[in-house]
């Protein structure tokens, strides 16, 4: 079953926000880190060179399209952030990333895996973010967290370091030694990841404390497409 389109939305830009930087072009800039040197253009982690067939998604022509129209060198410095534009751009990097994640998922979480990845906020970014870092990396990262909910593991808590340990205590084969980007990543998100639980489990709190939340705003949705739906009678 694929994950809840919102969910993902709401955690995509969690990993945008916290870890994919902003505006990067090779003519442009420099960074004086040799690990970035066969980087491409590239935004909010959406990189033109390296991100193959993701580009020529509707999504991604849409994504590109913008950013070719609007911009320009004095105000797309290194790590700009889009600006008034941001808003749609990041809308796009959803649609862009939800099919790599659901592809991804698909041929290398088992199924048990997957259900709990999807519930879990924690190890749903875990898993968006390593739709970033690769096909490669994310089966690693899968076969890890297959191996932990086949030998009867279901603890989240417990998941989630298993998420941990496979950025930050080896390679992308079994035994080898660490990637410095993948295990500077992993070191990052092991700081925020009680975070990103605490502000699932408070919003989930609120609507099971407050069930008539929902009642209300749909009551409130369907009266003003009610008084819409009239003043448009009344004035044709």
């Amino acid at each position: 079953m694929a994950v809840d389109k919102n969910k993902f939305k709401v955690v995509t830009q969690l990993v945008i926000d916290k870890l994919e930087g902003g505006y990067y072009n090779p003519e442009w800039h420099s960074t004086g880190d040799s690990r970035y040197g066969s980087s491409g253009e590239t935004m909010f982690g959406i990189d033109r060179v390296a991100g193959g067939s993701i580009n020529n998604t509707t999504a991604g022509k849409q994504f590109w399209g913008i950013i070719d129209k609007v911009k320009t060198k004095p105000v797309w410095k290194w790590n700009y952030l889009g600006g008034a534009d941001a808003p749609q751009l990041k809308e796009h990097v959803v649609d862009i990333m939800y099919p790599v994640y659901e592809k991804n998922a698909k041929n290398y979480l088992s199924a048990e895996a997957k259900a709990i990845v999807d519930a879990d906020s924690r190890l749903l970014f875990h898993f968006i973010y390593a739709s970033w870092n690769g096909a490669g990396w994310f089966k690693k990262f899968a076969t890890d967290m297959n191996k932990a909910v086949a030998s009867g593991e279901k603890d989240t808590d417990k998941l989630v370091q298993v998420a941990i340990d496979s950025r930050t205590k080896e390679g992308l084969k079994s035994g080898s030694p660490p990637n410095s980007l993948i295990a500077q990543g992993g070191r990052k998100i092991a700081g925020f990841m009680n975070q990103i639980k605490d502000v699932s489990t408070k919003a989930e709190k609120v609507v099971k404390k407050n069930p008539l939340i929902t009642a209300l705003i749909t009551s409130l949705l369907i009266v003003s497409g009610y008084l819409i739906y009239k003043y448009t009678i009344k004035n044709t």
